[in-house]
């Protein structure tokens, strides 16, 4: 019986560290508590600020963490779909919207996922960036060579 039970943990991790969009949500989702944690040590010797507001503060940071993080992944993926000329076109209309957060938040989460993927990752599918074009090509015949060979 502890064999099963260590079996079946055992794999679970192995499926835990296979998807790096699945790590990097977890760890986004911790390090956004975090910042709301000491935000709200902050907040506790400031008797203006309620409950209400702690939890408004709390969503908002989660929000902005994790949409950011969205957006970045569905860039990465319609880039990859797209090709170089859909890569740069994405990348200019949303610089031109959102000024230099577009670059920021991109080049933070870039790093982050080499952060990521050198620690904890351990799946097949080659890592991909939004800053690198040779990444979302190498991912994209990755994924046309894993389908070729389960036809």
């Amino acid at each position: 019986m502890e064999n099963i039970l260590q079996s079946s943990s055992q794999t679970s991790l192995q499926n835990f560290r296979t998807r790096i969009a699945f790590i990097e949500f977890i760890e986004l989702a911790v390090l956004g508590f975090a910042f709301w944690c000491f935000g709200a040590i902050v907040a506790i010797s400031k008797p203006d600020i309620n409950l209400i507001d702690q939890i408004v503060f709390l969503i908002i940071t989660e929000g902005i963490l994790l949409g950011s993080w969205a957006i970045y992944n569905g860039y990465i993926r319609l880039a990859r779909a797209g090709g170089k000329i859909v890569d740069v076109g994405i990348w200019v209309m949303a610089s031109i919207l959102t000024s230099s957060y577009t670059f920021w938040a991109w080049t933070i989460l870039d790093l982050n996922r080499i952060l990521i993927s050198r620690l904890f990752y351990r799946g097949d599918a080659p890592v991909e960036y939004a800053w690198s074009a040779q990444s979302k090509q190498i991912r994209k015949a990755w994924e046309q060579a894993r389908k070729a060979s389960s036809v």
